[in-house]
């Protein structure tokens, strides 16, 4: 998924960033509401983890600019006060969830899987075609009765492709979903990517095809055993 954290704790938006990082997240990392709106607007987002006391503002005041523009994006507030006023501000500004500082690294990725259950794209907790069963919250891939092993990266892009169901993912929108802003990246790179993510699939047996479309992007159906 593509993160954005909105964080002015240098020590804890690293943390936040490389655990995110580790388990296969592209993370977008900022301190201020301008520079986090100005980049919230331009990048598509799954995800996002808003501090509500910034350098240049109230966290509130942010979720509640983007969301007056449309942007529906499930967001976790952070708070360094439990307290109600608190929580129910965030909430009423367009937060989602809430966590009160400190909290578990392994606690906030929990309340992550469960906003991205919870938004509109997302109807089971395992996803399926053909022969091949993915289990997002682990993650986990089966094909057939044989678990394949994925990097991060190929879970993330695995990820995104499942989910578009018959439709098309360009190239450039699964790059940007694989990537952050300050990472360096090229077509390919995500080429590279799919290649080795389609090699596994057909050396399990896969039922499905990951296909590249020339100057389109990519699709994954199913194909007949």
């Amino acid at each position: 998924m593509r993160i954005l954290v909105v964080e002015n704790d240098r020590l804890l938006s690293g943390a936040l960033e490389r655990r995110l990082t580790e388990v296969g997240h592209a993370v977008d990392v900022f301190a201020t509401v301008a520079d986090a709106e100005a980049a919230w607007k331009i990048a598509p987002y799954d995800l996002s983890i808003v501090d509500i006391m910034l350098d240049d503002g109230d966290g509130r005041s942010l979720v509640r600019s983007v969301r007056a523009a449309g942007l529906r994006t499930p967001t976790l507030m952070l708070t360094a006060r439990d307290e109600i006023g608190d929580r129910v501000t965030g909430l009423d500004a367009g937060a989602d969830d809430y966590l009160v500082k400190p909290f578990a690294t392994e606690e906030l990725l929990a309340r992550l899987r469960a906003l991205r259950r919870r938004s509109a794209e997302i109807t089971a907790s395992e996803l399926r075609i053909g022969n091949l069963l993915y289990d997002p919250q682990t993650p986990s891939l089966t094909v057939g009765d044989q678990v394949v092993r994925l990097t991060a990266q190929e879970y993330a892009a695995l990820d995104k492709l499942i989910r578009a169901g018959e439709r098309i993912t360009p190239k450039r929108m699964l790059g940007e979903h694989l990537y952050a802003l300050h990472q360096d990246w090229s077509d390919n790179a995500v080429e590279t990517l799919v290649h080795r993510l389609r090699r596994k699939l057909l050396e399990a047996g896969a039922t499905v095809e990951l296909k590249a479309l020339r100057g389109l992007g990519y699709i994954l159906y199913e194909t007949e055993a």
